[in-house]
């Protein structure tokens, strides 16, 4: 029997087997002989442990370690030429290159220059078509504002003045009305009403049983003027002796004028519809204004 400090023999199988093959009884074989060897004994924990960690010993061959050698050496390579490039860079180029690239540089840099000044006088243009844009909305609207002013389909408010005509008697008549309208407007006024009634060009004063109408609005004592410009002026005007002023006290009406800094005017006409006339599209196209008359002569 081997001693637990001596290496194991072969497995027992295997030792069984080359027992049986070559020290096995034959046929004339001695029985007592096979009997005296007993099974091998078990190999010890401490043995099992070495050949454990003999085991999992890492064992490098000889062609790993050549080739992780080589691709150390390949790194290393590598390493150093890209810094020997890095550190080179233009060092490394000749003359006719270094010319060749300042050169393309700077077509480069007035390529670029030219692009920021088109850039630059777009913006501008775009700018300057925007602000005139605005200026002609802005000027259309203002002169749609005055139209519309001036038709009386607009409130409108400013300073100018009032007029207060008491006529106890009933002796003011539509004339009498029309005329102060008439003075105040030739004075300047840009907006008048009587009463409840906005005045424009074609409005019409009738003397009724029951007042004046004006545009089909009955008005009666106290008659209430506001006009809309210059108070200075439109008060200066309306008491020149002699004037619409004179006329309506002769009539015995008691007349009052008062300069304001606000006239509000929210009464309106109403926005005509045009009858016969409709816009001209060939009046843009250089057509005479008489000239669709002329075969009719």
């Amino acid at each position: 029997m081997s001693t637990p400090e001596e290496e194991p023999g072969p497995p027992p199988e295997q030792g069984r087997h080359e027992h049986g093959r070559h020290a096995g009884p034959g046929p004339g074989g001695d029985p007592a002989a096979e009997g005296e060897q007993g099974p091998p004994a078990p190999p010890s924990a401490r043995l099992v442990r070495r050949r454990l960690v003999s085991a999992l010993r890492p064992r490098a061959a000889r062609g790993q370690l050549l080739a992780g050698l080589l691709c150390a050496a390949l790194g290393f390579a590598l390493v150093v030429q890209l810094q020997a490039t890095q550190e080179s860079g233009l060092a490394q180029l000749r003359e006719a290159d270094l010319v060749r690239a300042v050169d393309d540089l700077g077509e480069q840099r007035q390529r670029l220059q030219g692009e920021l000044t088109e850039l630059r006088d777009t913006q501008r243009a775009l700018q300057a078509e925007g602000d005139q844009r605005a200026e002609a909305l802005r000027s259309q609207q203002d002169a749609e504002d005055a139209q519309r002013l001036l038709a009386g389909t607009a409130p409108a408010v400013g300073p100018g003045v009032t007029v207060s005509v008491v006529d106890p008697d009933g002796g003011v008549s539509a004339v009498r009305l029309l005329g102060t309208v008439q003075e105040l407007r030739d004075a300047g006024a840009e907006v008048l009403s009587v009463g409840d009634a906005r005045v424009v060009a074609r409005t019409a004063f009738t003397d009724t049983a029951l007042g004046v109408e004006v545009d089909g609005t009955l008005v009666t004592s106290p008659f209430t003027i506001r006009a809309i410009g210059d108070p200075v002026r439109l008060e200066a005007t309306i008491g020149i002796p002699g004037g619409v002023l004179d006329l309506l006290e002769s009539e015995g009406a008691t007349v009052l004028v008062q300069r304001r800094d606000e006239v509000r005017i929210t009464a309106t006409a109403p926005e005509p519809a045009p009858g016969l006339a409709r816009p001209d599209d060939a009046a843009g196209e250089g057509t005479g204004g008489d000239g669709g008359d002329a075969g009719d002569d």
